[in-house]
């Protein structure tokens, strides 16, 4: 993958600072979850939007991002759509960057984690920082007054090249919450507070924790999250053979809504087969049966995490038991996903063109 290319600092008297500082502060307080920004931001050169860096800096483009905003700011006259739209993408790109700065990436290192880098894991991050954006765009536009400044700009909607992940994540939370049984807020609210690497695992344990209490042993759960989880990986991080320079958004949406129906129906495969098998043998049942390369992993990761069920389960419990306090909304927005936008105002469509986004994170943990 390609890393962001840093240019020269913008600094903090600039009003293009200012302006996503703003965003920033809106977004922490509609989310209830503070930013790990070091308040640094710089230009970004690599021809995507935007990147964050997880207790790092920010870096936004000037020609992809701020200046267009900037345009719509100082225009004297009406706005013409195209206008409008690109500053909305900018909003929605640094609120998609300040979700990544909300969230921390994890251990990727852990024998039941997914790599950062990997594309299950963009799945999951971009998708669900896109979805996250959207739940608080229009009110963030309106807490820093840039629906008055560039008027029109709550009436443009705005479909991102990360369509297919986000289209990817809901439909799979969804069918989280059909299988769980638990509200879709407390599904969302388990996975989005699980650190990045570690959310298919969080995905695992709605199912586990809703459907196979009493029935699995504990000392099971390592091996059971990792046959719950195999389909979701599988079938999300597919989604990253599709990408903006060959389909549009709207295609990229339906491509995630059909891997998300198989990944619940496969998900549900694997859960019948579970539950038949403790169900077949009641009380103190045996482990369910593994190749030798499925109990090798199980092995590590019951080493990594000292064989107790209770210490492998506290690294994702210290994020999903506040769910009683569950955040108002998430933070996502245009980051890489800056691009390859189509939007349309209320009334007939327009469609525009955008530029393609980098779908990549620097090695310091940033995320497009």
């Amino acid at each position: 993958m390609p890393r962001n290319v840093r240019g020269r600092e913008i600094l903090p008297h600039t009003r293009e600072y200012q302006w996503v500082a703003s965003i920033v502060a809106a977004v922490e307080r509609r989310a209830g979850v503070p930013s790990s920004w070091n308040r640094r931001l710089y230009d970004e050169h690599s021809g995507t939007g935007a990147t964050a860096e997880y207790n790092g800096p920010m870096t936004v483009s000037r020609e992809l991002v701020l200046e267009p905003v900037m345009r719509a700011y100082d225009a004297t006259g009406p706005l013409d759509l195209d206008t409008v739209g690109w500053a909305r993408i900018g909003a929605m790109t640094v609120i998609h960057e300040t979700d990544h700065h909300q969230h921390p990436a994890g251990d990727e290192h852990a024998p039941d984690a997914v790599r950062f880098y990997s594309p299950e894991a963009e799945a999951v991050i971009e998708g669900l920082a896109d979805s996250n954006r959207d739940r608080i765009a229009d009110p963030v536009i309106q807490d820093i007054g840039m629906d008055k400044a560039v008027p029109r700009i709550l009436e443009v909607h705005a479909v991102m090249p990360y369509a297919g992940y986000q289209a990817g994540i809901e439909g799979v939370l969804h069918g989280l919450h059909t299988i769980s049984g638990r509200s879709q807020h407390e599904v969302w609210t388990a996975v989005d507070q699980t650190p990045f690497v570690q959310r298919y695992n969080a995905m695992a344990d709605v199912v586990i924790d809703s459907r196979l209490a009493g029935l699995m042993p504990p000392e099971h759960r390592s091996q059971i999250r990792l046959q719950l989880s195999q389909p979701l990986k599988e079938e999300l991080g597919g989604l990253a053979a599709y990408t903006a320079e060959t389909e549009l958004p709207v295609q990229l949406a339906a491509r995630g809504r059909e891997s998300a129906t198989r990944a619940v129906q496969r998900l549900e495969q694997e859960l019948g087969t579970v539950e038949q098998h403790y169900r077949q043998y009641g009380e103190h049942p045996p482990r369910m049966p593994m190749s030798a390369e499925q109990t090798a992993l199980v092995q590590r990761i019951e080493a990594h995490y000292g064989r107790s069920t209770d210490l492998e389960t506290a690294h994702l419990r210290r994020f999903v038991d506040s769910s009683a306090s569950g955040r108002l909304g998430g933070a996502a927005g245009g980051t890489g996903a800056a691009g390859g936008a189509a939007a349309a105002a209320s009334g007939p469509a327009v469609a525009w063109g955008g530029w393609r986004p980098d779908r990549s994170r620097t090695d310091g943990g940033a995320a497009r």
